[in-house]
């Protein structure tokens, strides 16, 4: 009997999709916050700058495997909302026919810097998961303490980052990726229980938002989050121990499934939908000085997060057209080069 689908990891996936829209619409603030806003920008980036190194724990622990089908599934869905973002962005003047362009190639021009980097997993993945399978526990995790060290420790000790970008890039992502594989082979999460997880998730961001405020005011009272990075060893505690918490948590729901799997199409359009829903229906940039501003970004954020996945219904009888097209198209080219390429997993 095929075992379901455990309901709160993708429940913990919409959660920090919806962390990373929050963040994302509230981005603007950061350059003029004061009150209230200042005070949001410190507590929504403390917490919520998690989301991206959720989605790669979750993939270390499951595991990330190659597949040709996958990977234009994966490709066709990101250029026509890559392409579409483009198009809303010409449209209101942010954005050049240069972009349109790019647009067409997302992956090689980097579009979506974190799509970017998960191909790049997707693709040696046959490779990573083998160093992981012949490694001694010892060795994984004398791997992790060194890489963590060096990409984690010192960027939040002394700022900068040996690789620049805050941590947004293959090699923190690979990181992720080697210790989400170490939680599921050495059960790491079951040497701790909900209490203790909590208590250390409540501990490392209070002082992930204590320090970046103190941070903020000893140089001028303008919000910074140098603690709130993707190579923070906060954010990284955060995320892990957030992960760690839900895999405790099982109940399974047909309704969250269906909604967790329309979450990546929100993460490639959210920025542009945003873009119409400011520039047609309603300004919210208007109420950024409010003391009410920080409803007012979660209630955008979740207008963003049901538009994007209303949009990606509508939108799946074009992308299976896009993908067969694709698939045969590949599939040719594989037969007249005679390469033996597999479509199913490696």
């Amino acid at each position: 009997m095929k075992k379901e689908r455990n309901s709160s990891i993708e429940m913990l996936r919409i959660l920090a999709m919806l962390g990373i829209v929050i963040m994302h619409t509230n981005g603007a603030v950061m350059e003029h916050a004061s009150g209230t806003g200042f005070a949001w920008t410190q507590i929504e980036n403390g917490i919520f700058n998690a989301g991206v190194s959720i989605f790669v724990l979750i993939s270390g622990y499951f595991g990330i495997r190659r597949s040709t089908q996958k990977l234009i599934e994966l490709e066709s869905t990101v250029i026509l909302y890559a392409v579409l973002s483009a198009l809303v962005g010409c449209y209101f003047g942010k954005a050049s026919i240069l972009s349109i362009i790019k647009a067409f190639i997302p992956v090689s021009t980097n579009c979506y810097w974190f799509i970017s980097c998960y191909i790049l997993l997707m693709i040696f993945s046959p490779y990573i998961n083998r160093a992981i399978n012949s490694m001694s526990e010892l060795q994984h995790r004398q791997l992790l303490l060194l890489m963590s060290a060096v990409f984690l420790v010192a960027p939040t000790v002394i700022y900068y980052s040996v690789l620049g970008g805050g941590g947004k890039n293959v090699i923190n992502m690979l990181l992720l990726y080697f210790l989400g594989s170490y939680i599921k082979k050495y059960s790491l999460d079951e040497r701790f229980d909900k209490k203790s997880l909590l208590k250390i998730l409540i501990a490392t961001t209070a002082l992930n938002v204590l320090l970046n405020s103190l941070i903020s005011i000893a140089t001028g009272g303008k919000p910074h989050i140098p603690f709130a990075r993707d190579c923070s060893v906060f954010i990284v505690i955060e995320a892990t121990v957030l992960m760690m918490f839900f895999m405790k948590v099982e109940f399974h729901s047909d309704f969250i499934n269906r909604v967790a799997k329309h979450v990546f199409a929100v993460y490639l359009f959210e920025g542009a939908l945003r873009q119409i829903v400011q520039n047609i229906v309603f300004d919210y940039s208007i109420y950024e000085g409010e003391w009410y501003w920080p409803l007012v970004n979660i209630a955008v954020a979740l207008i963003a997060m049901v538009g994007c996945m209303s949009i990606n219904v509508l939108f799946q009888p074009t992308l299976n057209l896009f993908r067969k097209i694709a698939l045969k198209i590949m599939g040719t080219i594989i037969k007249k080069l005679k390469i033996n390429l597999s479509i199913t997993n490696v």
